[in-house]
């Protein structure tokens, strides 16, 4: 099992060339999809090769109005998304992985909500952030 659970709609979940045709470059497309009897906090990643470790986010599912939450509700809720940053292209990174027989180069920084923070050669300039709530 992988994802959520789709009411007719399970080709929105899987890689690309499988399940669906791939989002060219400089092209959108919009997911809509149904989403019944599940709640949380879920991961959302792209299905392409190791394109996933650039395109990423949480998906948080509510309790419908009026059900309450399986716990105390929160006062506030602020997800946290930790992640990985190359100073290269994700793909050339595998790519020498395989050719080498190899495990991928260790990142060049990690990220909390797609931010490296001060501790790393590298600057947040030109990175964006999307946090959706």
């Amino acid at each position: 099992r992988h994802g959520i659970r789709q009411i007719r709609t399970g080709w929105a979940d899987g890689p690309e060339f499988v399940t669906q045709c791939p989002i060219r470059p400089g092209e959108s497309y919009t997911y809509r999809f149904t989403i019944q009897g599940q709640e949380g906090t879920l991961w959302w990643h792209a299905h392409s090769s190791w394109l996933r470790a650039t395109v990423y986010g949480a998906l948080i599912i509510h309790p419908k109005q009026g059900d309450s939450y399986p716990f105390t509700k929160p006062k506030r809720e602020t997800p946290i998304l930790l992640g990985e940053w190359w100073d290269a292209n994700p793909i050339d990174v595998i790519r020498q992985a395989t050719q080498t027989g190899a495990a991928p180069n260790i990142s060049d920084a990690y990220t909390i909500n797609g931010q490296p923070g001060d501790l790393y050669k590298c600057s947040s300039k030109g990175l964006i952030n999307y946090l959706y709530s």
